[in-house]
């Protein structure tokens, strides 16, 4: 479900991006809070119970979509959850007609986008905000 910074579901998406990214980071909130928090989609996958599984983000600008901190927590790995949460956000990117998406990718998920149609764009590189290596990535 899409969810908005108010949202009780919010502040559990939040944290599983510090445990997936920022683990140990003391400025990780505002690692978070970057330019595209404001006013992206943000998607959480939910257990029946309430608890919040994992989430993506997603901004739309200019017919151009910005996939960005996709994180599942990690003992729900490897069960589908970010194939699905992936899934919903490329429908928001075709909802909007979006032409072009975007992302980067750690170097461990390079695979696993690339099955979902992305693109090696580059040359991998350092994360500005963690030092991990990254990859840019395209789908058309």
């Amino acid at each position: 479900m899409y969810i908005d910074r108010e949202h009780e579901f919010y502040a559990k998406a939040k944290k599983i991006r510090k445990i997936c990214f920022f683990q140990g980071l003391s400025d990780a909130d505002k690692l978070i809070d970057d330019n595209f928090e404001q006013h992206g989609y943000h998607l959480v996958c939910i257990e029946e119970n309430g608890v919040v599984l994992g989430t993506g983000r997603l901004n739309i600008e200019n017919f151009k979509g910005i996939i960005s901190q996709m994180a599942i927590l990690p003992k729900y790995q490897k069960l589908g959850i970010g194939k699905s949460i992936l899934t919903q956000l490329l429908k928001k990117c075709k909802e909007n007609q979006v032409e072009t998406i975007e992302l980067n990718a750690r170097e461990a998920a390079i695979d696993f986008y690339g099955k979902m149609g992305f693109e090696v764009v580059g040359t991998k590189y350092p994360s500005q905000k963690t030092g991990v290596i990254h990859q840019k990535m395209v789908k058309k």
